[in-house]
Formats: C-alpha cells, sequence, structure tokens
C-alpha cells in the first residue's frame, strides 16, 4: 500500500507539473503574440506612409521640378527610400514573428488538449484525502523518510527533465547562430571587395543577395533564442541559480543595414557590427550551456544519492 501511495504521488505530480508548465508557456507565448501583433500593426501604418511620401515625390510638380533642377530631387529620393526599406525590413521581421508565436500558440493549445489534464486537479484533491486518511492510521518515522525522498525524486526529475529541454533548445540556437554567422561572413567577403576592390555591379548584386539570404537566417537564430530563454525561464521556475542570456546582444536584422543603405562603407560596417553581436550571443548560449550541463550532473549525482537512502531504509 505505501509503495502504492508513492507511486500515484509521483505520476499525479509530474502530470500536475507538466499541465502547470504548458499552461505557463501558453500565458507567456500569448502575451507575446498580443505585442507582436500591435508592432506590426503600427510598422504596417508606418510603412505605407513612407511608401506615399515616395510616390507624392515622384509626382509631377513645379516644387519637385525646382529640386531636380538644384540637385535636391534625388537626395531627397534616396532619403525617402532609405525610410521605407527600413520600416519594409522592420514590418517583415514582425510579420514573421507574429506567424511564429501563431503556430507556438496553436501548439501549446493543443497540449492542453491533452485528457489527462482534463480532471487533474479533482484527481490530487482525491489522492491528499486518501493519503490524510492513509498516514494517520499508519504513521511512522521510516514512511515520513520514504515520503521526503519520494518528494525530492519528483523534484529532481522535473528540474532534470527542464534541463534537457533547455539544452536542447540551447544547440538549437547555436546551430541557428553559426548558420547566420556563415552567411555573414559571405556577405562581409563581398562587401570587402565591393568597397576597397572596386567590385562593381555584379559583385554588389552578389553582396546584396547574401544579405537578404542573412535575412531569414537571423531571423531563425532570434526565433531559436528565444525558445531558449522560454526553456531557460522554465528551469529558473525551479532553481535558485540564474541562467540567462544577454538580451542587449540579441539584436533585430533590420537594424544592421540602416542609416544610408545606398553607402558601400555603411553597409561593410553593419556587416562587420552584426557579426560581433552575433559572437557575443553565441558565447553567452555556449557559457549558459555549460551552466546547465554542470546542474545536470548535479541533479543527477542528487538522484543517485536518493536511491541509496531508499534502499537503505527499505532493506534496513
Amino acid at each position: 500500500m505505501r509503495q502504492d501511495i508513492h507511486k500515484r504521488q509521483m505520476d499525479l505530480t509530474m502530470l500536475r507539473t507538466e499541465r502547470n508548465r504548458v499552461k505557463r508557456r501558453l500565458d507567456g507565448t500569448e502575451a507575446q503574440l498580443k505585442d507582436a501583433r500591435a508592432l506590426r500593426d503600427r510598422l504596417q501604418k508606418q510603412l505605407t506612409k513612407e511608401q506615399q511620401d515616395v510616390v507624392q515625390l515622384g509626382k509631377f510638380s513645379f516644387m519637385n521640378k525646382i529640386k531636380e533642377w538644384t540637385g535636391k530631387w534625388d537626395e531627397q529620393m534616396e532619403k525617402e527610400m532609405a525610410e521605407v526599406a527600413e520600416v519594409e525590413l522592420q514590418y517583415n521581421e514582425a510579420e514573421k514573428t507574429v506567424t511564429d508565436l501563431e503556430a507556438e500558440v496553436g501548439r501549446l493549445r493543443e497540449a492542453m488538449k491533452n485528457p489527462e489534464f482534463a480532471y487533474i486537479d479533482e484527481e490530487w484533491a482525491d489522492f491528499l484525502q486518501e493519503k490524510e486518511t492513509w498516514i494517520r492510521q499508519n504513521d511512522s518515522v521510516a514512511h515520513a523518510t520514504l515520503q521526503k525522498i519520494a518528494d525530492d525524486r519528483v523534484r529532481v526529475r522535473s528540474m532534470l527533465r527542464e534541463i534537457e529541454e533547455a539544452r536542447d533548445a540551447g544547440s538549437k540556437a547555436i546551430r541557428a547562430l553559426n548558420a547566420a554567422l556563415d552567411k555573414l561572413g559571405s556577405a562581409e567577403g563581398m562587401s570587402i571587395w565591393d568597397t576597397f576592390l572596386g567590385g562593381g555591379l555584379v559583385v554588389s548584386a552578389l553582396k546584396y543577395s547574401e544579405m537578404n539570404s542573412s535575412d531569414d537566417l537571423v531571423h531563425r537564430a532570434q526565433r531559436a533564442l528565444r525558445h531558449f530563454e522560454t526553456e531557460l525561464m522554465d528551469v529558473q521556475n525551479a532553481a535558485t541559480e540564474s541562467f540567462k542570456v544577454n538580451n542587449n546582444d540579441i539584436f533585430t536584422f533590420t537594424d544592421v543595414f540602416f542609416d544610408n543603405i545606398f553607402s558601400d562603407w555603411m553597409v561593410h560596417s553593419r556587416i562587420t557590427d552584426a557579426k560581433s553581436k552575433l559572437n557575443v550571443v553565441l558565447q553567452d548560449v555556449r557559457r549558459v550551456q555549460d551552466q546547465l550541463a554542470r546542474k545536470r550532473d548535479e541533479m543527477e549525482h542528487e538522484l543517485g544519492q536518493l536511491d541509496v537512502r531508499e534502499k537503505e531504509i527499505i532493506e534496513a
């Protein structure tokens, strides 16, 4: 009977922990989605306005003619087009983020439909009543110790699961960051050729092609980092240690190529800066991965010690 109680409590506790984890993550992701949609809608309105400014500048007017004759028209058009490009990149990134979060919310809502979650609170309440009755009738020091071991084992196993999920997310973030760095490295090579060695139209086209490819790869890295941070929050909810990636170095790709995107030197400088920031984040993720590995080793050692203590009590 005693072993049945321990096993049932462990099963119910693990199930409640999983349900609460999914619910907590769903609530957080829904909040992120709300903010992401608001940002996307705001950027869409801004993009429409910037596009209208370009169209207006292209229309015939005596003022535009005067600007054209004085050389001001080209400067103004270049400025307006750069502003459109900036907002368009921000909007595209926001749209991708909304799509990612919508998919994650859908997945979590499906997870919450797990039939085992339906009556878990009622089952837990019934179990506690049954357990209280049994304890009153069969209380002993050995039983209290075994119960403590069972509770600790549930805690440690839950922590190990959270750590492994976080480490898996960290590995995916590292792969995504490396892919983005490789593509930015190609863009940087083309930029050096174009900026300092007179690469010409073909090299310029290749450079911007690599930059466009980098856009999706950096977005994937951002998505992987968001997932990694979510998993780290789950670990920190069950631990006193802090596992954190420096958010200040997680940047939006659209920040990379703003401010006079027609200047080869400016583009080269931004690519170099982007690589530098990504490398900082990569090192940060690896540092946290090492922390998680050490924490996993501590938890596995503690689990082994609990097994030894339980065996000693049972066999005594």
